[in-house]
């Protein structure tokens, strides 16, 4: 199941590369999308990421670490929903190691989980 399910998110984040990438000129100014998704996994936990805002160190071109957040929708003993996630990141061109943390308000308790994405952007 969780190979059925990477297949297809790197399916779709593939998709949407092909889709969002083009750069449309008005006058002098450039407009493109840059975003990442992934798809993370933990005890009895799964979600699916989006990039939200980041900081990082830029090591080289191809390499960067950060913290950063991650809007996700998440599905936890077989209950759905949506929360906001903090990872650690890893980008290494266009693969993307994350850990996401997600805060239980109603125990208190933080999920963790790990997982990879795919950047997509224009060069």
């Amino acid at each position: 199941m969780k190979t059925l399910v990477f297949t297809l998110l790197f399916y779709i984040a593939f998709q949407v590369n092909a889709q969002v990438t083009d750069t449309t000129k008005l006058s002098n100014v450039k407009l493109s999308l840059e975003g990442m998704i992934g798809f993370s996994v933990g005890q009895n936990f799964y979600s699916l990421n989006v990039g939200g805002p980041s900081l990082f160190l830029h090591i080289n071109k191809n390499l960067k670490i950060g913290i950063g957040a991650l809007p996700s929708i998440f599905l936890y003993n077989d209950k759905l929903g949506a929360r906001l996630g903090v990872s650690p990141r890893v980008d290494y061109k266009n693969i993307v190691l994350i850990a996401p943390f997600f805060h239980r308000d109603v125990t208190g308790e933080w999920i963790p989980s790990v997982g990879l994405g795919y950047k997509f952007h224009k060069k």
